[in-house]
């Protein structure tokens, strides 16, 4: 995907509506999203925050950073304070026409399976977006 669409796209608070992580699925964590702010400069740099609520109510965030390779398309991710050891890969593998809806797939890494995540602009619901994503990402389940 180009950079600069990615870079226009991206920003913002972005909201897991399906996945196959078991991280969002185990019914520990809920309400998943993500927040991406742009940093400045080139090549593509984005501040990444993961927000996702316990079942006791307490909200919980996994920050770091997400560098573009603009030659391979991947973005490389990297944790914050006690998480800057850890590193993901991941790709945007679909953009909606809207740009409201995308597909992500992310790499096996050293605590994570490989997988995909489905995730829709804003914190609201998006009662059509499972038919707007391709048939080939059928793999995700759904979060209510």
């Amino acid at each position: 995907m180009h950079e600069e669409l990615l870079r226009e796209t991206l920003p913002g608070e972005w909201r897991v509506l399906a996945s196959t992580f078991p991280m969002w699925l185990s019914g520990r964590r809920l309400r998943p999203t993500f927040t991406y702010a742009a940093r400045p400069g080139s090549p593509l740099s984005l501040s990444d925050v993961v927000s996702y609520r316990t079942r006791s109510g307490a909200t919980r965030r996994i920050t770091g950073v997400d560098r573009f390779d603009a030659r391979t398309g991947v973005f490389t991710w990297r944790g914050r304070g006690v998480l800057s050891a850890l590193t993901s890969r991941w790709r945007v593998e679909h953009l909606s026409d809207d740009r409201e809806l995308i597909v992500l797939t992310f790499e096996r890494s050293l605590v994570t399976p490989a997988g995909i995540d489905v995730i829709g602009r804003g914190p609201g619901e998006r009662p059509d977006a499972r038919d707007r994503v391709p048939a080939k990402f059928g793999a995700v389940r759904w979060i209510g």
